[in-house]
């Protein structure tokens, strides 16, 4: 018998998308089939239930143009008999899970728009599997996808799930016109809920709109009250568009028979769609059993992640699936202190899909009786022996409170002498008993961890886990590991295992990331083909790169043939003439006038060389006739007073100036020249050219060992060779770091995000660096903002916060990067000084956010401003009108050379993203200033001074070498983007491995010779991996994070982990300047590298880095806490053993001299350490009975974020600080007079001044 009132799901099997026509507008889907269930259009029904607008049965068949998307699975089992008699037996569902469904609109008055005094009702049968977090749940929704094609927030209306946990609530949003923070949000929730985990709900909503007070919510037929707790209940329109309806997208688990109606269900009508026999279900967990897992390797530890547990707090429920494997390595023990990094498919940082099931298996020979296993992990675990359940834990449940939690009690090891737990680690022992068969002692039984992971407001961090028995004897607990391997747990066996472990962690990394991003190797293969077929076709426009004849290096060519030129000039220019006009009149117009008439034609006139002053500009009238003050546009235009558009003007003596060089024909000879101009530096001796090529590429001097075995070589190719070898040293990356993160600005912070703070995308830099990506790959890989923003991924370089206009803050990144471009006073007007707009920069960042953007008001000049200008024309122009959406256009075609068109869609994966068409119009080698820009930064880093300058800024300037900067870059293009290429081409010259002598940087283009190299002082970071690197200790600092046990997300309290090299540290910067938010130890070094010019807060892109001496300098290395604790002989440091080992006073200073300098002593400094060395040398070493080992002091409690403002965390980090100032202990094998005086001669190196230079 059919129920009077036909529920949705009483229709014959195979029944599909039922569309009906029922309008009083009569609208229509013209591109949509019409499918009308005979059993709906024949059975009797309610007033007020007609058929609806639009209903998704998800059946076998389907009606409508629906598009799968991402993951979800047909063929589900809906609800049914005899749970539900009144719906089919044979009814089928979708499983969603990251995937949805998408259906167009058919455009303007559609069924599918809704607008004030419009009724609607939603309705659906869900399943909802795993918990609610904050994430929508969207069961049926149209708009808010994203489409650049539709403004942001554009929800038209959706029903959805909110809640928290396992408890569900029905959820309507929808959004009125865009307005400032929330307020155009308006969204209703149920008071009542339903559980998740528990089988088939029936919801649904209705509504008015424009009358707050007709919503109405239902479950399972029932009505609900509920309450507008977001933008509070409303009579605004909601937004109508044409973008697109989606079913299922953030919706985990089942979905039938959704239905859109065009008007209000009553009580009657809901009542009727639900009808259950039996009690409610009831979620029960799965019996506890070890897993069955398949292929464990013979004699390693099998290591299992599956992404997408449905809850971190509980395992699987009755009928729900263990997610499927994601991936699985072997290790020897049962011991992990982190996962692997995830990547997505182009190898890039991300997120791994949260909660994590993490498990570890190895069979394991036990001996035969009752044993204690101890478990150690963070979260809820389950540690199973021979199938017996032997330890669990609990999930840690709650959020931490910001700043008031407690202090974590000290942890005590289980047994003297071992190794503590981690941080908020829970510690559990349980026993097991193993029986074995006839005479054995032991058997071999299968040993299972599984914990979980992360998590909703839970990082993917482990802490370190572990899995131990404790030995027969009771005295020792021993870390398992296949068949018989095991590991005492003490931190003497345990440290170096876990160092081992990282490493193996790291070549898993990179092998998973390089087998990721070798999906994308044919089309860059493609790309680079191209690209050499394009420099191929156009050849540096030169022949002097080209010449035949010795092997002299192309670079060496071109700087002596600049010379030669310039010196055949001046012989026949008057040495009086020159001197004035290079001295006076020349200063004068580049001073005054080439900003604006320089390399940039500001009224389409130059004045940077005499041929282009004699030409006329916009005016049509000459700007210099020589002879003729009253011909001459430039003089009548400075006499006016109308240029240079300054307050002042030029001065009498300097508009006489120019007036006589007009009066005496603009003579524009060349410039006068000195033997002493021109002549070439010698080239550096082989230990000053070991010191600077190591410094160069991978960013420390060579150890002692390297050094030797250079400067032992006796080959007349060992330069070459070393060049080649530093070229491959995984190295190379962290020196190259330090430049890529000043000129992309990134600023990831430890605390509150500050202005334009961003993800930490240095880990997506450099693993592209040490995986040797081509530049232009990394380029694009960058700006396509990829991988997870917050765990290391491009997208990091994205983020901009408490920035108005973000994407606007990237644009003028990637511009004075990439381009040569500044567009820093474009953010709020048109370039005053330059040709660029306020258009052009707002264009890149339309392209960037893929929609067109708008100058926000915030970025405005008031109108105030112009106002007040109105006696004078003012600098300041702002082109574009208020509220003028700009669209994603290329604005540099002219600059560049890069035209957008057909050639650039055939270098693009997705010709419709104005992103990658951005990415491709940067990268395609008809943009010939990317590639010139790239090798003009690449020669100032090693050189000292660009081709070009300043680097990031080309306008009115002229290349000192154009065609030395042309061929470097057709290299660059026709190597495959290879940057090493172009500095392996650099470093091989003699022009580089010159004397540091040259004054090129003070010097005019005309005038920069490049006969020397620039004297260089080592950056900031160079100065402490060189001070670690010469004492031979490790960076020891704190982790640098105030999070150490995983209870919040990345994206808010950011880790940047434990430097190894300086590059990785960040802002320090305490903006509440307490203690307890201190890290002592990092300080210690960020002071170096502060001192030194480096800044952890790039608000802005970082070109040139304050470099002037300051007395913090000196300051800082002859008393500061870093170099005082470094050159201390300390216990178990190598300077210690250095001594203790030493042969001969002399034979130790020659050491340290290499170590430290990179060179032998002079003999009066030989003579001068020696003697200070000899004077108890023989005496130096304490005897063994005399020796009084240091005890450690006593353990601290952690302070973290959450715990910070107790008063007992500033004590903790107040003692900490004095720990760290006071410095390790000193060896005590050594005699201390004698010692003290080594560590004298020690610390004197350190601050030699030759320590911070490059020679």
């Amino acid at each position: 018998m059919i129920s009077p009132f036909i529920p949705l799901l009483n229709r014959p099997a195979g029944s599909a998308c039922q569309l009906g026509v029922h309008s009083p507008m009569h609208r229509f889907f013209p591109t949509l089939l019409v499918v009308i269930s005979i059993v709906v259009a024949t059975a009797s029904r309610t007033p007020g239930d007609s058929p609806p607008v639009a209903r998704w049965d998800f059946g076998s068949e389907e009606a409508t143009p629906m598009k799968a998307n991402g993951n979800l699975q047909r063929d589900q089992a809906g609800p049914r008999p005899p749970e539900f008699p009144d719906l089919d037996a044979s009814n089928t569902a979708v499983r969603f899970d990251g995937g949805y469904f998408s259906i167009p609109d058919a455009g303007a008055d559609s069924e599918f728009d809704f607008t004030n005094g419009d009724a609607i009702t939603l309705e659906a049968w869900v399943s909802p599997i795993g918990g609610i977090t904050g994430s929508p749940h969207v069961v049926i929704g149209k708009g808010r996808t994203g489409s650049p094609k539709f403004a942001r927030d554009n929800q038209n209306w959706a029903l959805r799930l909110a809640g928290k946990g396992s408890e569900a609530k029905v959820n309507f949003l929808f959004a009125s016109k865009l307005g400032s923070g929330d307020r155009h949000w308006h969204r209703w929730t149920s008071k009542q809920s339903f559980r998740t985990n528990t089988g088939w709900y029936h919801i649904a909503i209705s509504y008015r709109f424009g009358d707050p007070s007709s919503i109405r919510g239902y479950i399972n037929g029932e009505p609900t009250p509920g309450t507008w707790d977001m933008g509070g209940a409303t009579k605004l329109a909601p937004v109508v568009d044409d973008d697109e309806i989606r079913i299922g997208s953030g919706f985990k688990g089942l979905i039938d028979a959704v239905a859109v109606h065009r008007e209000v269900l009553d009580e009657k009508v809901m009542a009727a769609r639900f009808r259950r026999v039996g009690e409610a279900r009831i979620a029960r967990l799965q019996p506890e059993v070890m897993p069955q897992l398949q292929d464990l390797p013979k004699g390693r530890v099998m290591f299992q992640i599956s992404g997408g547990l449905p809850s971190r707090e509980r395992w699987l429920y009755e009928g729900e699936e263990w997610p499927a494997e994601s991936m699985r390595w072997n290790g020897d023990e049962f011991l992990l202190s982190r996962l692997p990094m995830e990547y997505d498919s182009w190898g890039i940082r991300s997120s791994w899909k949260a909660p994590l099931l993490l498990r570890m298996a190895a069979d394991v020979d036990l001996p035969a009786g009752t044993h204690p296993f101890l478990m150690r992990v963070r979260d809820q675990a389950r540690l199973w022996v021979d199938g017996q359940l032997v330890a669990k834990t609990k999930s840690s449940t709650g959020r931490p409170p910001d700043g008031e939690e407690p202090m974590q009690p000290l942890t005590q090891p289980p047994l003297p002498g071992h190794r503590l737990p981690g941080y908020r680690q829970q510690e559990v022992v349980g026993e097991a008993t193993i029986e074995t068969e006839g005479d054995s002692e032991t058997r071999r039984c299968r040993v299972v961890l599984e914990l979980v992971v992360g998590g909703p407001g839970r990082r993917t961090e482990t802490g370190e886990i572990c899995v131990a028995m404790l030995s027969p004897d009771g005295k020792r607990y021993d870390l398992l590991g296949a068949n018989d391997t095991r590991l005492p747990l003490t931190d003497a066996a345990v440290v170096p295992a876990i160092d081992r472990i990282e490493q193996q962690l790291v070549q898993l990394d990179d092998q998973r990331r390089r087998a990721a991003a070798a999906s994308e190797d044919p089309y860059w293969d493609r790309r680079h083909e191209i690209a050499r077929q394009w420099a191929a076709e156009n050849p540096a426009d030169v022949a002097v790169a080209v010449q035949a004849g010795d092997d002299q290096n192309p670079i060496d060519r071109f700087i002596a043939a600049k010379i030669a030129g310039a010196v055949a000039a001046s012989a026949d220019t008057d040495p009086k003439q020159a001197e004035h006009f290079h001295g006076k009149v020349l200063p004068l117009l580049r001073e005054q006038c080439f900003r604006c008439h320089g390399e940039k034609s500001k009224g389409d006139l130059k004045l940077n060389s005499r041929e282009a002053a004699l030409k006329a500009g916009e005016s049509e009238i000459p700007a210099v006739v020589p002879g003729d003050l009253d011909a001459s546009e430039l003089i009548s235009q400075i006499r006016s007073g109308a240029m240079p558009p300054t307050d002042d003007g030029l001065s009498e003596p300097q508009i006489e100036l120019l007036e006589q060089w007009v009066r005496d024909g603009a003579v524009w000879p060349a410039p006068p020249l000195a033997d002493a101009d021109v002549a070439l530096a010698a080239v550096v001796d082989e230990q000053a050219f070991l010191r600077r090529i190591y410094l160069d590429t991978v960013g420390v001097p060579p150890t002692f060992a390297e050094a030797q075995a250079f400067l032992a070589d006796s080959h007349s190719d060992k330069r070459t060779r070393l060049i080649d070898s530093l070229l491959d040293d995984p190295r190379y990356a962290d020196h190259w770091m330090s430049f890529w993160l000043d000129a992309l600005a990134e600023n990831p912070s430890l605390l509150n995000a500050s202005l334009n703070s961003t993800g930490p995308f240095r880990w997506f830099v450099y693993e592209a660096l040490r995986d040797d990506k081509p530049l232009d790959r990394m380029v694009t890989e960058l700006l396509m903002l990829r991988g997870g923003a917050a765990e290391g991924g491009s997208a990091g370089f994205g983020i901009a916060a408490e920035n108005d206009a973000p994407m606007a803050a990237k644009g003028h990144i990637i511009a004075s990067a990439f381009l040569g471009i500044e567009l820093q006073c474009a953010r709020c007007h048109d370039s005053p000084y330059h040709s660029t707009s306020q258009r052009d920069l707002y264009s890149l960042a339309a392209m960037m956010g893929r929609k067109s953007v708008t100058v926000p008001k915030t970025s405005r000049v008031p109108d105030a401003f112009f106002e007040s200008q109105k006696d004078r024309v003012s600098l300041i122009q702002v082109t574009l009108k208020p509220d003028e959406p700009v669209t994603a256009e290329w604005p540099f075609a002219t600059a560049t050379g890069a035209v957008d068109g057909p050639e650039i869609d055939a270098l693009m994966m997705k010709p419709s993203d104005t992103r990658e068409r951005l990415a491709a119009l940067i990268t395609t080698p008809q943009n010939t200033r990317f590639a010139e820009v790239i090798v003009n930064r690449i020669w100032k880093q090693l050189i000292g001074a660009g081709l070009v300058e300043p680097v990031h800024d080309w306008e009115g300037s002229i290349a000192s070498h154009p065609g030395l900067l042309q061929w470097l870059a057709r290299e660059l293009v026709s190597s495959g983007y290879d940057t090493r290429h172009i500095v392996r081409l650099i470093a091989t010259s003699e022009t580089y491995q010159r004397a540091a002598t040259g004054k090129n940087l003070d010097a005019s283009a005309e005038m920069r010779f490049f006969n020397a190299t620039e004297r260089r002082r080592l950056t900031a970071e160079q100065v402490v991996d060189s001070l670690h690197q010469a004492t031979g200790c490790e960076i020891d600092v704190e982790p640098l994070t105030f999070v150490h046990d995983g209870r919040a997300l990345l994206g808010s309290r950011q880790t940047l982990g434990s430097p190894s090299r300086a590059w990785m540290f960040g802002d320090l910067k305490n903006e509440r300047d307490r203690p307890s938010l201190s890290l002592p130890k990092a300080r210690a070094v960020v002071d170096v590298l502060e001192a030194f010019g480096w800044t952890g807060a790039r608000q802005m892109p970082i070109v040139d880095r304050e470099t002037d001496p300051n007395v913090l300098q000196p300051g800082i290395l002859a008393n500061g806490t870093l170099s005082m604790n470094l050159t201390r002989a300390a216990y178990k440091s190598d300077l210690a053993e250095l001594a203790i080992d030493a042969d001969s006073p002399d034979q130790l200073v020659d050491t340290l001299f290499l170590r430290f300098l990179c060179r032998t002593p002079t003999e009066a400094e030989r003579q001068a350490f020696t003697l200070a060395l000899a004077d108890g040398f023989d005496a130096r070493i304490v005897l063994d009975d005399e020796v009084v080992m240091p005890e450690p002091p006593p353990r601290l409690q952690q302070v973290t974020w959450f715990n910070h403002l107790r008063p007992k965390a500033n004590e903790i980090q107040v003692e900490m600080e004095r720990r760290a100032n006071a410095g390790p202990i000193p060896h005590p094998r050594l005699q201390a007079d004698w010692r003290e005086v080594y560590e004298d001669i020690v610390w004197s190196l350190v601050n030699h001044r030759e320590f911070v230079w490059i020679p």
